[in-house]
């Protein structure tokens, strides 16, 4: 039986999206037979987040958890990193003793927080196991491209010295998308052999329903307007302004944006949006999974945007949450990235480059109802057949069972 110890700040039932992902990930992998223990922290993502047990099996899966004291939430910079540097020291041993008595054959980490990984590289070098580095964004590059805030110097280069490491420890590395393989190859010296490519999967999968006009008029949508959903991280690798940029453009052509979830800029959004009196927008925040479900489905079109070159470093994985639900895509990001060229290729949504487009896609939208309708099937066909979390999953155990 293949044993594996993974480790992770975050886990299920944390909100964030990287540790409901990888429950999911952990229990399809004890499914297929696999012990699975999981190093995590007590549930810290959100401020006010309920304490769970320090071990349980949940799903299979062996969950040990870590305190971080009260280091809990993201909204201040501070905490969080009070958060990191508590989880890291207590998961550091947790996660040794672990080792000693179980001597998994596997380490895999994420990268919550982006130092996780030492813990990984370090524990299974002493065991001599196999180290698996799962990663999703690539830091400091992210954080350094998008200019949000300034890291001095000194950190950025012990940062990358500390990412040199991990990736040079790592037997494989896992990452979401094709360029980001090059960013690994070309930029940061892992050798191609070394490095996987393995999508995300829709957290949550979501079938085609017939949209709710109750819901609808609920959240302020009138009968016959257009209604254009952004559900994900409000953050600062996605192209944000040009969104309200279009709404603006659009005040009194029936089409309304809504916005699903929270991150950084989501109060300066806000508050553009109330200065320039945008009634056709509205932020709502984080939505219980059924409510979210119901409102996803009940959208006539989803946005999915990156900042320009980002695809390098990271991967928009709400986009294949939106196909699972056949849910046409408009991307905003450069027609070079990945995600824009494989919405050509399969003819799920359309790539726009800046808020007037969008605007003037929208117009041709809310006249068109059947093209909609045509890329929401493309987009339910598409994820049928390349990004189940059936399939995905499979790929992961091949992967990690040697198979």
């Amino acid at each position: 039986m293949t044993r594996l110890l993974v480790v992770n700040q975050y886990y299920a039932p944390d909100l964030a999206s990287s540790g409901q992902l990888l429950a999911e990930l952990c229990e399809a992998l004890a499914a297929s037979g696999m012990e699975v223990h999981v190093v995590a922290s007590q549930p810290s993502y959100t401020e006010g987040a309920a304490p769970a047990a320090e071990f349980e099996v949940l799903n299979s899966v062996n969950v040990h958890r870590v305190s971080v004291g009260g280091s809990v939430g993201r909204e201040r910079m501070r905490t969080r990193a009070a958060g990191y540097v508590k989880f890291m020291f207590n998961a550091w041993n947790k996660a040794r003793a672990l080792a000693r008595k179980l001597k998994p054959d596997t380490v895999l980490t994420l990268s919550n927080p982006p130092s996780v990984g030492l813990i990984g590289a370090q524990v299974s070098q002493m065991i001599n196991a196999r180290y698996v580095y799962v990663l999703y964004d690539i830091h400091p590059d992210v954080v350094i491209a998008t200019g949000f805030t300034k890291v001095p110097a000194p950190a950025v280069w012990a940062w990358h010295k500390m990412n040199h490491y991990i990736l040079k420890r790592a037997d494989t590395v896992i990452v979401p998308g094709q360029a980001m393989v090059d960013t690994l190859v070309q930029n940061k010296g892992v050798p191609r052999d070394r490095v996987e490519v393995i999508p995300n999967w829709g957290r949550p999968e979501i079938g085609v329903a017939p949209k709710s006009k109750a819901l609808r008029r609920e959240i302020g949508v009138d009968e016959g307007e257009l209604m254009l959903l952004y559900a994900g991280n409000i953050g600062i690798q996605q192209q944000l302004d040009p969104i309200l940029d279009a709404a603006g453009e659009l005040k009194n052509d029936g089409v309304k944006f809504i916005f699903l979830g929270d991150g950084a800029r989501r109060e300066e959004l806000t508050q553009r949006a109330e200065r320039k009196r945008l009634s056709n927008v509205s932020f709502l925040g984080f939505q219980p999974e059924e409510r979210f479900r119901s409102i996803l489905s009940s959208a006539d079109a989803c946005l999915v945007t990156l900042q320009p070159g980002m695809d390098r470093l990271s991967a928009p994985s709400r986009a294949y949450t939106f196909l699972s639900a056949g849910q046409p895509l408009i991307a905003m990001m450069s027609p070079d990235a990945e995600l824009a060229q494989m919405m050509s290729e399969t003819d799920v949504g359309w790539n726009v480059l800046d808020g007037h487009e969008l605007a003037k896609l929208a117009r041709f939208l809310k006249r068109d109802t059947l093209e909609l309708e045509k890329r929401g099937l493309n987009a339910r066909a598409l994820y049928d057949e390349r990004f189940t979390k059936s399939r995905v999953s499979q790929e992961y155990i091949d992967l990690l069972s040697g198979s």
